[in-house]
């Protein structure tokens, strides 16, 4: 498993239904996306973020946010409006290309490629909040444990980062369970969708217990872990609010 292959799965899509590869609604494969329905959709998962955040008694400073994992900028748009600035990142230079031709906030809102497994192009404590909803799951979970302590690293002092990660069995690196999981997590599974006419995109786990120890040790303190979306076998979906110390 290796973030090649998944900027590769994107790069694809990103040319052939972009749309339909951020947000996989059945009715809207094969380029059948409303452009305004699907950004849309955008603005109302940031409004439900914001609102997260005043149930936790959190108040974020409005001055520049970061979408990890971006696509076409469905959420970077939407944060626009809550935000003075938005950056949104993503592995795919053809996802970008479409991102910067939906926008409509001009150099409030900016788009960058980033292929590496950390986010050195982007300065320390260089954002409030930091967002990111269903692409921590599409990495290898060695990388998508480097983005989480990157979030921090990049967040100013009493920033806010609210990222979302499907939790699992922990597996110590090396070990026989690791192995096993990156074979049926990387190239079984994109085969397996591959013949079944599915976009071959992996889907990953990070045990909840060792997230809440790259937050701790990166700087961060956590304000609240909270379970979304239903269960699917060993696997459970976690969003997770932590403050910048």
């Amino acid at each position: 498993m290796t973030l090649k292959d998944v900027q590769k799965t994107y790069e694809v899509y990103g040319k052939e239904d972009p749309l339909y590869a951020v947000l996989s609604r059945k009715d809207a494969k094969d380029n059948k996306w409303d452009a305004d329905e699907f950004f849309a959709t955008g603005r109302d998962e940031i409004a439900d973020a914001m609102n997260h955040l005043a149930r936790l008694g959190l108040e974020v400073n409005k001055g520049r946010a970061m979408d990890f994992g971006c696509g076409v900028g469905r959420l970077t748009q939407a944060l626009c409006e809550e935000f003075g600035e938005a950056v949104g990142i993503d592995i795919s230079y053809s996802m970008i290309e479409n991102a910067e031709k939906y926008n409509k906030f001009g150099d409030r809102c900016e788009f960058r490629v980033n292929t590496t497994d950390d986010l050195a192009q982007l300065d320390d404590a260089s954002f409030d909040f930091v967002y990111s909803n269903i692409s921590l799951q599409h990495s290898p979970p060695e990388a998508s444990s480097k983005y989480i302590a990157e979030f921090f690293r990049v967040l100013r002092p009493g920033g806010v980062a609210l990222f979302q990660v499907p939790s699992g069995p922990r597996h110590e690196p090396g070990s026989f369970g690791a192995k096993i999981y990156a074979i049926k997590r990387g190239p079984l599974r994109r085969f397996w969708k591959r013949i079944r006419g599915m976009p071959p995109v992996e889907i990953h786990y990070v045990n909840q217990s060792l997230v809440e120890e790259i937050i701790k040790a990166s700087g961060g303190r956590l304000i609240d872990a909270t379970q979304r979306g239903s269960v699917r076998g060993s696997r459970v979906s976690m969003l997770y609010c932590a403050i910048r110390e």
